[in-house]
């Protein structure tokens, strides 16, 4: 998938859940947009990629593309980082970056899951690789597909930010998930170390 429908689909997601615990605010507006890119850092034509050569260059030469990075590993690795981050470089305002780039990457990464090559969500273990008749919803990247769900994901954007305008965006989910998840992920710190 290419950056901008990873960008797209991934506010699309997020605006609402994130409209819902009224934590819509530049700061983790701008981690979910990182966490969509995030994980795409192991190609040196990504966004970031081209943005970041040497990170880019490291990361694709010790992994490839769509290993590592594209793994439940390192979204949990990510996870941790940014929580060290927060914990120690940011204040108050900054408790939800961590959940918010998280969330981001997650959403990259279903993303990915759809497209012709997948993902290895248990990387280092290898997978058997799910093609053709096996995979019932699949996109190639750059193709028709792909620009279909970027069509639709900016219509999907343009209704939610108009709602977002109008006040009524955080009443499409109940806010209490939003609070109880990342309350649960709050309690997880503790057991992680260098955090506190």
């Amino acid at each position: 998938m290419e950056y901008k429908t990873h960008l797209v689909s991934t506010v699309v997601v997020g605006l609402p859940v994130m409209a819902s615990g009224g934590q819509v605010d530049v700061l983790n507006m701008g981690m979910l947009v990182l966490g969509s890119l995030l994980p795409d850092i192991d190609h040196p034509q990504s966004f970031l990629g081209k943005r970041n050569k040497i990170a880019s260059g490291l990361t694709n030469k010790a992994f490839g593309h769509r290993k590592a990075t594209h793994s439940l590993a390192a979204l949990v690795l990510v996870y941790w980082l940014m929580s060290v981050i927060a914990a120690h470089y940011l204040t108050s305002r900054g408790i939800y970056t961590p959940f918010w780039l998280t969330f981001g990457y997650l959403c990259h990464l279903l993303e990915d899951s759809f497209s012709r090559d997948g993902v290895n969500w248990l990387w280092p273990k290898k997978r058997k690789a799910i093609h053709g008749a096996h995979q019932v919803v699949f996109y190639k990247t750059g193709g028709l597909g792909e620009y279909l769900v970027l069509g639709l994901m900016i219509c999907l954007l343009v209704i939610e930010i108009r709602l977002l305008w109008i006040g009524q965006l955080d009443r499409l989910l109940a806010g209490k998930y939003l609070t109880n998840l990342q309350t649960w992920l709050f309690s997880l710190d503790q057991f992680l170390p260098f955090i506190k």
